[in-house]
């Protein structure tokens, strides 16, 4: 039987964080879509939603807006949890076997015991520190084509808390995850709205001159550089992240049939909450129901509910490990998607760049634009695009190439 590894060693790969990746990549191309679709304010700036774009707006922003980025924060702060959890244990045994006596069979002193573990313990904390480094390398060349690129900011928390995550400094990370939500619940309630990246102007002809190409590199790069700084400091990432590195140390995601009656509470009831905190300001996308000021408060900060609430049901759905280390089915296929994230989310950004600008503009010269409940039906086509690819590369027994690259670049 071949058991699926870590980065850090051997190890079983538990699949409820993996198929829950899968499923939460299809989220996050219906989520992005919009960025690079802007049907709804056309290029004589009026509205342009169908009856049909505008309920789907409501459902949207029902159950997906909001959602699968915490839900991915919570997968990132889980897996680096593991990787510094199976790389502190490798690491302790490696320094011990290394004293003096330990081929002969001698038995650790206290003293060189916790010498060893703190060893391993730096070595994971550098690790996952050079880890964060580079992934905020490959965040910023993405940024340069999608502004909203989220691994840079994913990269940047590693970073900032690696220490903290490697010695298990929860009251610390409480208090930070703490602090930054009160501050982006009181930014929101303040402004009403957060500006986020955009990679497209709404505009139906653009031009194609390097001049005009490379404004809108450095206009990414700099909308990029602010969308990472309110993306750490004033949305929920790290407190998703830091909920997903304390699960780590739990089996609800590594054995979630064990927690059968919890994890069905915590999912309908996350995501009726996040249904209802969003409920008024997603009635204003499909009636005539007038916004209200606090109406994105509502929607985004109980948006980490509502992840909570897609990360137990997807766990659930996924199981615990099987006997014979293999899964089939549509876990299979999720499984897959979900242990190459990193390539299947820049490729999104890749297909649709090529869909909605670079083909229609060297064909007609104009953007492609179409209603948003269409675009949603191209993420979905997009999604299992790389559920295709994902599962070739299985079948060969590869990882995603955006994996390799950096698992050997964080080797260097």
């Amino acid at each position: 039987m071949r058991m699926m590894v870590s980065f850090t060693g051997r190890g079983v790969r538990y699949p409820a964080p993996d198929v829950a990746r899968g499923f939460m990549l299809l989220l996050v191309a219906v989520a992005n879509v919009p960025v690079w679709n802007k049907a709804l304010a056309g290029i004589d700036g009026t509205s342009r939603a169908s009856a049909v774009d505008a309920w789907w707006l409501f459902v949207r922003a029902l159950i997906v807006d909001h959602r699968a980025y915490p839900l991915f924060a919570m997968l990132f702060g889980f897996g680096l949890m593991t990787m510094i959890n199976r790389r502190i244990a490798s690491g302790t045994q490696t320094y011990l076997a290394s004293l003096p006596g330990a081929p002969e069979g001698r038995e650790p002193m206290p003293h060189e015991a916790a010498w060893a573990r703190e060893m391993a313990t730096i070595d994971a904390y550098r690790l996952v520190r050079r880890r964060g480094w580079w992934m905020l390398l490959i965040g910023f060349v993405h940024g340069l084509v999608f502004p909203g690129d989220i691994i840079g900011a994913y990269g940047l928390v590693a970073v900032l808390l690696a220490n903290l995550l490697a010695r298990k400094n929860y009251p610390v990370l409480y208090l930070i995850a703490g602090i930054i939500s009160v501050l982006a619940l009181a930014t929101y309630l303040a402004s009403g709205t957060l500006s986020g990246g955009s990679t497209l102007t709404a505009s139906g002809e653009q031009s194609v001159s390097l001049t005009a190409a490379l404004l809108w590199v450095v206009s990414n790069a700099l909308q990029w550089a602010v969308v990472l700084v309110v993306q750490v400091l004033i949305a929920l990432i790290v407190p998703a992240a830091v909920i997903g590195a304390r699960l780590a140390d739990t089996d609800l995601l590594t054995h979630p049939e064990r927690h059968h009656r919890l994890l069905i509470s915590v999912g309908l009831g996350g995501l009726v909450l996040g249904a209802l905190a969003a409920f008024h300001g997603a009635l204003t996308l499909a009636t005539t129901v007038q916004l209200w000021p606090w109406d994105f408060a509502m929607t985004e900060f109980f948006g980490l509910a509502g992840a909570c609430g897609w990360l137990a049901l997807l766990a659930l759905y996924a199981g615990g490990p099987r006997p014979d280390g293999r899964l089939t089915g549509l876990r299979w296929l999720a499984s897959a998607v979900g242990r190459r994230s990193m390539t299947v989310y820049l490729s999104q950004t890749i297909l649709f760049g090529i869909i909605f600008g670079v083909v229609p503009l060297l064909v007609t010269g104009r953007r492609l634009w179409m209603g948003q409940a269409a675009a949603a039906l191209v993420a979905l086509g997009v999604w299992l695009a790389s559920v295709v690819l994902c599962a070739a590369l299985e079948r060969g027994g590869h990882a995603g190439p955006f994996e390799t690259l950096l698992r050997t670049a964080v080797a260097c």
